[in-house]
């Protein structure tokens, strides 16, 4: 047994590399996008639901990110669905604070044995964005940012 550690730790020592370059990323085909918790002062600031999914489109769609429209999204409740969570809250007379969230939710199957079959949406990755602004085209850049840092993991994980 003695003579099998050093080689258990040079295997231990050389799989660390590989397990760090895995992503939750890696063979996603496509995904849908939506708003989820949207705040109504979020449309005193000038974000719509239609404005901040198009903000992501106009992103992940040019680094190659398949997006699926809404129909295909509601019939299939296993995909993958890139969410967009806008928490805004007016401040003083003209200035808001935003906080801003996206993640990518999937259904995933558990390691442990269930009773019955079933898929649980899980978060498989997440990034948020805050800050204040009296203008709505900063909210859109901290969202366009996000989205962006999605694009860059998404074609990373695809060997891009």
């Amino acid at each position: 047994m003695k003579s099998l550690r050093p080689f258990l730790l040079w295997f231990l020592c050389a799989a660390l590399p590989l397990a760090a370059q895995m992503s939750t990323l890696q063979n996603l085909p496509a995904v849908g996008v939506s708003v989820r918790g949207y705040a109504p002062d979020a449309a005193m600031l000038g974000l719509t639901e239609t404005t901040m999914i198009n903000a992501v489109r106009a992103v992940i769609e040019p680094a190659g990110v398949k997006v699926l429209p809404p129909p295909i999204v509601e019939r299939t409740p296993e995909a993958a669905v890139l969410e967009i969570s806008a928490n805004v809250s007016l401040y003083g007379k003209s200035g808001f604070f935003f906080i801003l969230d996206l993640q990518l939710r999937e259904g995933v199957k558990t390691v442990r044995k269930l009773q019955t079959l079933t898929t649980i949406p899980a978060v498989t990755w997440a990034e948020q964005e805050a800050g204040f602004t009296a203008k709505p085209e900063k909210a859109e850049a901290a969202l366009a940012k996000l989205a962006q840092k999605f694009a860059d993991e998404w074609a990373k994980a695809q060997g891009r």
